[in-house]
């Protein structure tokens, strides 16, 4: 599997993803091109809903594994998935917000707070 990251993530849209998430040490390789690729395709190519959706599944990989901790005498070991599922999530929710940030207005029409209008021909005739 295939892994890049070119450090300017003006340059393209997976590389926005991995830096939104923080997957830019390609010694500690999270998500792979094909991975990514397929975030961006599930999600009209928005970097920020990928990210999103990226977080979301690493959370759950990391939520999928037992923390342990580990001793040999002096020597300890431990590692904390879970504390790292959670901070995939919240990320998630972060990134969540600055997406919804970044989106322009969208008119909306709510019926049920004009009510209902009757209309007839020439109804706006002062007499």
């Amino acid at each position: 599997m295939a892994w890049t990251y070119s450090g300017d993530p003006a340059s393209s849209d997976r590389d926005k993803v991995r830096f939104l998430i923080g997957d830019t040490d390609s010694t500690n390789q999270m998500l792979q091109d094909a991975e990514i690729a397929y975030l961006l395709s599930v999600n009209d190519n928005d970097p920020y809903m990928a990210a999103v959706m990226g977080c979301r599944s690493l959370a759950t990989k990391f939520a999928s594994k037992a923390d342990y901790s580990r001793s040999v005498g002096d020597l300890s070991i431990s590692t904390q998935y879970g504390a790292t599922a959670d901070r995939y999530a919240k990320l998630a929710d972060t990134l969540q917000a600055q997406a919804t940030d970044l989106q322009p207005p969208s008119p909306s029409y709510d019926s049920s707070a004009i009510g209902d209008f009757k209309f007839s021909i020439d109804m706006d005739r002062f007499v």
